[in-house]
């Protein structure tokens, strides 16, 4: 038999990554009442505009009624008993009213809207934030960025379109059969009555809740195409490389799929109800035409009596035009609900107070602290209980001092550095800095005492110096130049034409990846930390340009501990202390030259080091 194919297999792969996070579940389960909720107490403090929307949209409506109800009286014959001039004068009055009233209308609404989208993406922001980096793991950065782009801009339909059509649909039909039934004749309020019921309150209701899960399909349909776009782009080269068109094309064929399925069942129902609000609005016509004949002589009346019946059913029919655009808003607030709603993996502790100016020291004054692990045991979430990322684990880091963290890949240094900036939190155990436990200090607090340059830095696409003066946009020229010349990044910048100021590229591609790792360092040294952790952050130089970077480091250590993480046992050297983990658990600590010449694992190490080096030299 037949294996799937691959795109059988990426439709697997896509099912398999819905989201299983309880408040995820919860979000997608938010009713439509409860999202109309949320969005209004989100934007309650701006929504006042809004109350002239209504009023604007109330006047242009019957100032729309009100021109074909006069255009139907006149050409009825009612132009016989006034002037032509002053019909003419009443209906360029009357059009001229409903234009501007459409457009202060319309301004209220988008003022609310745009104001109320702005407010979304700072609280999407703000509740994103504390949920990093952790929370993030294992999210489509594509998804991510179609949320907070695309789905936001399609709550949009709720705040401009939908709350004062609401409100109209209501009170001008309510205005317009009173009118109706006092000017012209009571038995016409009946059909007409009817005809606005069944379009305003029946024909949106047709086809609602498989309209409302392809809505929700259609935006996680294009969050997974935002996602598998970017990948395209970004790894155009090994597309190319691997001739992976045509199966990258298929894969994006089949992401399509749900997409091309979603937007016929929300076609099929908007053809469904648009046919029903013709059929309907027609037979009313046609109903109250029979209604004024019966009733009234005049046929001037008779035309005032069509010409308001035909013009009526535009407030209502609002309704039914923002019903589709409706359903998705509520799907892409739920979409921007499943990531907001989601708790953050560690709790921010409360501010400190402020120092004083005399209590403050200055920038160029560190303070070294001492790090201090205690049984700490991790578990990565999802992972399996007898799988831990470190097993109580018990190290020092002394004040003032290198300690180095050596041991294969996948042993737990990187685990633990995460762990150092909070990331995430010990599943037990506790990690102390400068004898506080580290859930007392404020993340920001912490992540500025805290600084980490590891192996795989993200640069943005922008200049060398703009990288650099993210850890600090007060920085003067001469702490670049020194924070440059300790990770020796300086011949990376008088390599170039543009200096500082030449581009990195996007994802860092005009950099090689040694000299992404120093300006990664360099940017990480400008922060200033107290602590500095560095993270394989050598492991793609050359012999020659690591033997500088460590001899900056060896500069920098000066009122700072620092933690040197590494599986090339050649950089850790000069490390006063140093810990060799494996599977989790730290088997053994001491210094280079005792840990060089006695059994275990550091030797072991080594060993395997020092045949690879060998192999390279034969080759």
């Amino acid at each position: 038999m037949n294996g799937p194919t691959e795109t059988e297999t990426l439709a697997a792969d896509n099912a398999a990554n819905a989201p299983t996070d309880p408040n995820l579940t919860a979000a997608m389960g938010l009713r439509p009442a409860q999202i109309r909720r949320r969005l209004v107490q989100m934007a309650w403090p701006i929504l006042p505009p809004l109350g002239l929307s209504i009023v604007f949209r109330i006047v242009g409506l019957l100032a729309g009624i009100a021109l074909l109800g006069v255009a139907g009286w006149a050409v009825m014959g009612g132009y016989r008993t006034v002037r032509l001039s002053t019909v003419v004068w009443i209906l360029v009055g009357l059009s001229l009213v409903k234009g501007l009233a459409r457009y202060l209308e319309q301004y209220c609404g988008h003022y609310v809207a745009f104001r109320a989208l702005a407010r979304l993406r700072l609280y999407f922001y703000d509740r994103l934030a504390p949920q990093a980096p952790a929370a993030l793991e294992g999210r489509d950065t594509g998804d991510l960025l179609s949320r907070v782009t695309k789905d936001v801009d399609r709550v949009e339909v709720f705040f401009a379109h939908t709350i004062a059509p609401a409100v109209t649909a209501v009170i001008v039909p309510a205005a317009t059969l009173t009118y109706v039934g006092v000017a012209l004749t009571p038995w016409a309020v009946g059909p007409l009555a009817a005809g606005l019921l069944i379009v305003g309150l029946v024909s949106p209701m047709l086809r609602r809740r498989a309209s409302a899960r392809a809505a929700q399909q259609l935006r996680q349909a294009r969050g997974q195409i935002a996602a598998h776009v970017r990948d395209s782009v970004q790894g155009v080269r090994e597309v190319l490389s691997f001739d992976y068109q045509d199966r990258r094309l298929a894969e994006l064929d089949q992401l399509g799929q749900p997409l091309g399925q979603a937007l016929r069942t929300l076609g099929n129902a908007t053809a469904l109800r648009r046919g029903v609000n013709v059929a309907v609005m027609s037979l009313t016509v046609a109903a109250e035409l029979f209604v004024l004949v019966t009733a009234l002589d005049a046929p001037a009346l008779i035309g005032l009596g069509l010409g308001i019946t035909v013009a009526a059913f535009a407030p209502v029919i609002a309704v039914e035009d923002f019903a589709a655009d409706l359903q998705q808003a509520y799907a892409s607030a739920r979409r921007l609900f499943e990531v907001t709603d989601a708790a953050p993996l560690v709790a921010d502790a409360a501010p400190a107070a402020p120092l004083t100016p005399a209590e403050e020291a200055p920038r160029s004054v560190l303070t070294a602290p001492e790090v201090r692990l205690e049984n700490v045991t991790f578990y990565y979430p999802g992972a399996h209980r007898t799988s831990p990322a470190l097993d109580s684990v018990t190290l020092t880091a002394a004040s003032g001092q290198v300690t180095a963290i050596v041991g294969a890949s996948g042993s737990g240094k990187s685990t633990l550095a995460a762990l150092l900036t909070r990331s995430w939190d010990p599943d037990s155990g506790r990690i102390w800095l400068d004898g506080q436990p580290l859930e007392d200090y404020p993340l920001a607090q912490l992540r500025s005492e805290v600084g980490v340059a590891g192996q795989r830095p993200y640069l943005f696409n922008t200049t060398i110096k703009h990288n650099l003066l993210m850890a600090r946009p007060d920085a003067t020229t001469t702490e670049l130049e020194e924070a440059a010349s300790t990770a020796y990044l300086r011949p990376v910048v008088e390599d170039r034409a543009e200096g500082w100021d030449a581009p990195v590229g996007e994802m860092a591609e005009k950099l090689s990846g040694g000299e992404r790792q120093r300006l990664a360092l360099a940017r990480t040294l400008l922060a200033g930390p107290s602590v500095l952790v560095v993270d394989e952050a050598t492991s793609q130089l050359d012999a020659a340009s690591e033997a500088q970077v460590l001899a900056g480091l060896d500069q920098a250590r000066a009122g700072r501990t620092v933690l040197v993480i590494a599986h090339r046992l050649a950089t850790v050297k000069g490390a006063d202390r140093i810990y060799v983990m494996d599977a989790g658990r730290v088997v053994q600590q001491g210094v280079y030259a005792e840990l060089a010449i006695t059994e275990g694992p550091f030797r072991d190490l080594l060993a395997r080091e020092g045949a690879l080096e060998a192999d390279d030299l034969a080759a």
